[in-house]
């Protein structure tokens, strides 16, 4: 836990610049979103959230968002530039890094699928 605490606060020093977490109060009805699960593998970090929300954060700094009613998908560049398809956009197919990053992404988390079965 530590090293993910560090990797955290890494990650919170390179984008002072941005925009961060904002500190307004939770609405009423509204659930709070929180890590249930978080798997460490060769090239990234997977992260459930309790919304179901699956983010994996690759080494290279690059990110990718799946939503859990699986139509959207967000892509987070080198450059921090974030990029949001629906999942079958053709974009999507249309570039090789994010291409590489989503079949990555399957086959992790059908490995974890295997391993809860």
């Amino acid at each position: 836990l530590k090293h993910f605490r560090d990797y955290l606060m890494n990650q919170q020093e390179k984008d002072q610049g941005e925009e961060a977490f904002s500190d307004q109060e939770q609405t009423v009805g509204e659930q709070l979103v929180y890590l249930k699960k978080w798997v460490s593998t060769k090239h990234a970090f997977l992260f459930r959230l309790s919304n179901q929300t699956v983010q994996i954060v690759f080494y290279d700094q690059t990110e990718v968002l799946l939503t859990p009613d699986e139509r959207y998908v967000t892509y987070v560049d080198k450059k921090r530039t974030k990029s949001t398809f629906y999942l079958n956009d053709e974009l999507v197919g249309s570039s090789p890094e994010i291409a590489k990053r989503l079949k990555y992404a399957k086959e992790i988390l059908e490995q974890l699928q295997l391993q809860s079965s």
